[in-house]
């Protein structure tokens, strides 16, 4: 089965990240959801660490994190987060931010 034929919701991901509760856009529902997903899905960066390749494309998002189980670094996190929450009906807005290099300068935009 290709990666675009794979069906991508809400109720697997909920299912990841252990939340039971109410789906409806509110403040409380917010915090628990944010702090099931703190304490499921860790942070890690080995594909960076294995020279593999960095593709921001929430498909892939979703495979690594809810199908594989797996962690994943910040675009990764925040973009597949920022889904479950718009499929949930949230307003999100995505900020982005670049780090500052000691020799000056900043580190490339994604």
């Amino acid at each position: 089965m290709s990666i675009n034929s794979r069906k991508v919701d809400a109720a697997s991901y909920l299912k990841r990240i252990g939340y039971r509760g109410p789906l409806i856009p509110h403040i409380d529902v917010l915090r628990r959801l944010h702090h099931r997903h703190l304490l499921s899905v860790p942070f890690e960066n080995l594909d960076i660490h294995l020279g593999r390749p960095i593709i921001l494309d929430q498909r892939l998002f979703y495979k690594k994190i809810v199908e594989n189980r797996r962690g994943g670094y910040c675009y990764e996190l925040n973009g597949c987060f920022a889904w479950l929450l718009k499929r949930l009906g949230f307003k999100v807005s995505m900020v982005s931010a670049r780090v500052a290099k000691k020799e000056g300068g900043f580190s490339p935009r994604f």
